[in-house]
């Protein structure tokens, strides 16, 4: 299974501390063979997106049968996401 980023994803993703992009990267390594693991989010702007969090920082991906896509990169203390 492939896994994408979204160019505002991609660019979020470049600017995480380094702890943080270590810890993320973990858990998207898992992904491909776990795309279901994590939960999905039931309200606000990100709703029907799956999630995960690293430190304080969440990011949101969505699944299809061939791709799973991270689509936002989100400060986890942002009640809207």
């Amino acid at each position: 299974m492939k896994i994408s980023f979204s160019e505002e994803a991609r660019e979020a993703f470049a600017e995480l501390p380094d702890a943080v992009i270590l810890r993320a990267s973990r858990s998207i390594e898992l992904l491909p063979t776990h795309p279901r693991m994590y939960p999905v989010r039931r309200i606000g702007i990100m709703k029907g997106y799956r999630y995960f969090m690293a430190y304080r920082t969440l990011f949101y991906y969505s699944v299809t049968s061939d791709e799973i896509r991270i689509t936002g990169i989100i400060p986890g203390y942002m009640n809207l996401a």
